[in-house]
């Protein structure tokens, strides 16, 4: 069905007459309300047809660099910037995603190099790794834009980070932990850490053990093996520690391979016992939420990221400021009573 531009003003929460001002740049719009109806074309696909003319017939070639994971997270990226090639259009923007083999930086760092050979700008999932910086660091040199994805990394010349605080959500996933378990005097909590070199994962772990220290200490929290993104492998370290640990009042998992988890607790007879907080909604943990194998979901959202990451890329081919464009996305929480 085809979008018009009532849709995308209803979606903006604007007049009609704001999307047209706003699109063929006649100004008097505040700089906030143009960011709403530039995002509410994305989030329509509405197709008003590229600014080449207007920009000096510039297309601009952007790249996605994913891990390949055994968990298959990221395709819900790739299928969102599929889905949005009409709505890249409307920033003179042809967009391609590329899949690289796990979280490893040696391959990552190549893999940036070489899509870097032809791009005007990389929006990648990065691994805070010595070898992935000097990628970085050579690819900004040659004029190269380079935004992290999803998880940051330190010390590095990348434009932005678009992604969760997730020190925040780690710290989210503990408090509402602590409330689920109000009715318990004490004992242990199982947390599923991620890849050391993921920075996301750690941040996630430190926010939550900060604040079962903080509001929390009656809870004890013990690490278990990391998943490593394997399901197999979450699935058999969660019976583990379901048979062994009597006193397992919960699980959070920082990471991927919820499944593993959800089929453990499901397995052992723990299901709707055993307080499981989770990342990332999808079609397999929604179900697990609406079975009440997972207690609360905490989210991202993917459009939104994208849609921040080629705005930053385009303000950086455009030599405009990225610092104050950076827009990052809220920690969702979502329960078996608001899941969609």
């Amino acid at each position: 069905m085809k979008v018009t531009l009532d849709d995308v003003a209803q979606k903006a929460g604007v007049s009609r007459a704001t999307v047209d001002r706003v699109l063929n740049e006649r100004g008097n719009v505040k700089q906030s309300t143009a960011e709403r109806v530039y995002r509410a074309v994305f989030n329509t696909n509405y197709f008003i047809g590229p600014l080449a003319e207007r920009d000096g017939n510039i297309i601009y070639k952007f790249d996605f660099v994913f891990p390949i994971l055994k968990t298959g997270y990221f395709d819900s990226f790739t299928k969102e910037i599929e889905k949005s090639q009409l709505a890249f259009s409307r920033l003179n923007s042809r967009v391609q995603s590329h899949m690289v083999d796990g979280l490893e930086p040696e391959i990552l760092a190549e893999k940036l190099i070489e899509v870097g050979t032809d791009t005007d700008g990389i929006a990648f999932v990065a691994l805070d790794h010595p070898i992935v910086r000097e990628a970085v660091d050579t690819l900004s040199k040659e004029g190269v834009g380079l935004v992290s994805l999803v998880s940051d990394l330190s010390r590095s010349s990348r434009l932005a980070y678009v992604g969760l605080d997730n020190r925040a959500a780690g710290r989210t996933a503990a408090l509402l932990m602590g409330r689920f378990l109000s009715d318990k005097e004490a004992g242990s909590i199982a947390l599923f850490p991620g890849r050391p070199s993921y920075r996301g994962h750690e941040e996630r772990e430190a926010g939550f053990k900060s604040m079962i220290r903080e509001r929390f200490p009656r809870f004890k929290v013990i690490d278990a093996l990391s998943p490593h993104f394997d399901n197999d492998v979450s699935f058999e370290e969660a019976c583990r520690m379901l048979d062994t640990k009597t006193d397992l009042v919960s699980i959070y998992n920082t990471a991927g391979a919820t499944d593993g988890i959800a089929k453990a607790l499901i397995e052992r007879g723990k299901d709707g016992d055993v307080v499981f907080i989770a990342h990332e909604l999808s079609e397999l943990t929604r179900r697990y939420l609406i079975n009440n194998t997972i207690d609360v979901i905490i989210n991202q959202d993917i459009r939104h990221e994208v849609f921040s990451a080629i705005e930053l890329l385009v303000r950086h081919k455009k030599r405009e400021s990225v610092e104050l464009s950076v827009r990052q996305p809220r920690v969702e929480i979502y329960l078996s009573e608001n899941v969609y």
